[in-house]
């Protein structure tokens, strides 16, 4: 596959704080990396070095195989992006900021600056001033400016906020939408792991400026995943054999329904345990992760605990 990005060993200091540290990626074409980590911890600096607005110490970013070091202009040509709170000229309305921006991109027209205004759900107010959208309007014509000269990868920092719930469920799907059908690919960050889990085909965690945890969503989800949720017709008998099962550890029983955690045992292995007692199964699922609680037990947050 066509490698869009590749970034390596980024590293930025302030005085005696380091900011981001020993950061590396790499994103193929139609993919769209999450970014994510609370506030503070160097996601917004992270994507200002890949855009060249602040000087990096040390690292290497190169986008369609040139570096931002030897042409930076080349290297951002086919890049949109939409960093910090979106700002606009507020006396002018949606269509004509739209207008000043696209009069910087020779690929740009009157046509696209319409289609990207319909695109956005922004079309109805094209006339409306700037001044007068809410937050979330004002990240939907972020997107739509980032969107301008038709980029190959688009870069969004924290374009969730400001927007309520169906506002979000919007942008996700537009974003899965852009990277699917047209090939575009997304780098977004986020403090939200919850809502970025089905997003995502990738994922970068930064913590205090370094990466915790990388890799492929699906990946990362279903490493150390070991949690069984089962329901055993025979209770008591089920509940004996957890007792005295090397491997196994009950992490919550309710009624018939057993929480176990697998500690030396695999899936498949366990219900081979089951069915060799002729114990009958009701039901038995293995409980995916989550980046939230994977966040959590990285960094020491509080135990997660399962229901």
């Amino acid at each position: 596959m066509e490698k869009v990005i590749s970034v390596t060993n980024l590293r930025k200091q302030y005085k005696k704080e380091v900011a981001v540290e020993n950061v590396s990626f790499e994103l193929e074409r139609g993919s769209i990396m999450g970014l994510l980590g609370p506030n503070g911890a160097g996601k917004t600096t992270t994507l200002k070095m890949i855009t060249n607005l602040c000087f990096k110490d040390e690292g290497k970013v190169v986008i369609h195989g040139v570096s931002i070091d030897h042409n930076a202009k080349a290297a951002l040509s086919k890049v949109g992006a939409a960093l910090d709170t979106p700002s606009f000229y507020n006396e002018l309305t949606a269509k004509e900021n739209l207008e000043c921006f696209a009069a910087l991109h020779k690929a740009s027209s009157e046509k696209q600056v319409m289609e990207l205004l319909d695109l956005v759900g922004l079309k109805e107010v094209k006339e409306k001033k700037v001044k007068a959208f809410s937050l979330g309007m004002k990240q939907r014509l972020g997107l739509a400016r980032a969107m301008l000269g038709e980029p190959e990868l688009i870069i969004l920092d924290e374009p969730a906020n400001g927007l309520d719930p169906q506002g979000m469920v919007w942008l996700y799907r537009m974003i899965g939408r852009l990277a699917r059908e047209r090939k575009i690919t997304f780098l977004v960050s986020s403090h939200l792991l919850h809502d970025m889990e089905a997003l995502c085909t990738d994922v970068l965690i930064l913590h205090k400026g370094k990466s915790i945890l990388q890799g492929k969503t699906q990946d990362v989800l279903a490493e150390g995943a070991d949690t069984v949720i089962c329901t055993i017709q025979e209770v008591r008998e089920f509940e004996n054999m957890l007792l005295h099962l090397p491997g196994i550890r009950i992490v919550k029983k309710w009624d018939d329904c057993f929480t176990v955690r697998l500690e030396g045992m695999s899936l498949d292995a366990f219900i081979k345990k089951i069915v060799e007692r002729n114990l009958h199964i009701l039901s038995i699922t293995k409980r995916q992760n989550t980046l939230q609680e994977l966040f959590l037990k990285l960094t020491g947050g509080a135990e997660v605990c399962v229901f």
